[in-house]
């Protein structure tokens, strides 16, 4: 009995012990409100977040060189393993998750002074999801795009996917996607900048994006990434 006593004690005082630790260990690094602050999402809409600025100054500080290919765009390419599907070749992600047209343009330079044989373009999404309107996103692809005149990089903008709103919800419509898609395809042809229509390859007949694409009906899955590339070849 007694025991059992002393080791219910020990197992008390190494609790105790265990917690005082944690205590500190997290006043340190910023008390409960940096925890919970890690634990949620980046702000919506927002190209200001930790998130965004982190990433930011990871690709500035990078010195890679002879870059043959960079994507640029929000989770949708954020979450792409692009290098992995051209194995022979420099490939950059410059993807952000919750970005939009505006954070794109306010990071761009990057991506030009590293002088790349191709960069792939694919922003938007959120700003439909955030209201940020149309003619603000014109004004900002259309600076995006004179970026890169006078440069070797060739530009591809690539349209907005749909979106399945049975399985995301209707924060974004596919009226809209078309219609942002329509003022792309228009600044490429007025600018000579080549298009690649991936919107097509994943909508289904009901206009939305296909549910063997994804999971939370915006992201794409593995088969959806394989359709994304192969569309590129």
């Amino acid at each position: 009995m007694k025991k059992i006593k002393s080791l219910l004690v020990i197992s008390l005082l190494l609790n105790i012990i265990l917690i005082g630790v944690g205590s500190v260990g997290v006043s340190k690094i910023g008390g409960i409100e940096f925890i919970k602050k890690q634990m949620q999402p980046a702000p919506s809409g927002k190209e200001t977040s930790d998130y965004y600025f982190t990433k930011k100054s990871i690709f500035d500080q990078s010195d890679v060189k002879d870059v043959h290919k960079i994507f640029i765009g929000d989770s949708i390419t954020d979450y792409g393993e692009f290098q992995e599907y051209f194995p022979n070749e420099v490939v950059l992600n410059r993807g952000i998750r919750n970005d939009v047209s505006k954070g794109v343009l306010n990071r761009i330079q990057e991506v030009v002074n590293r002088n790349p044989k191709e960069a792939y373009l694919m922003i938007g999404v959120n700003d439909i999801r955030y209201s940020k309107g149309s003619k603000n996103f014109e004004k900002h692809i259309t600076a995006i795009v004179n970026s890169f005149k006078g440069e070797n990089s060739k530009l591809i903008i690539q349209s907005i996917l749909p979106v399945n709103n049975e399985l995301f919800g209707n924060e974004v419509s596919n009226k809209k996607v078309k219609q942002f898609n329509e003022i792309l395809q228009r600044i490429a042809g007025e600018t000579g900048i080549e298009y690649i229509d991936l919107h097509s390859s994943f909508v289904d007949k009901n206009g939305q994006l296909d549910e063997k694409f994804t999971i939370d009906g915006i992201h794409l899955n593995g088969e959806g990434y394989k359709i994304w590339v192969d569309a590129l070849s």
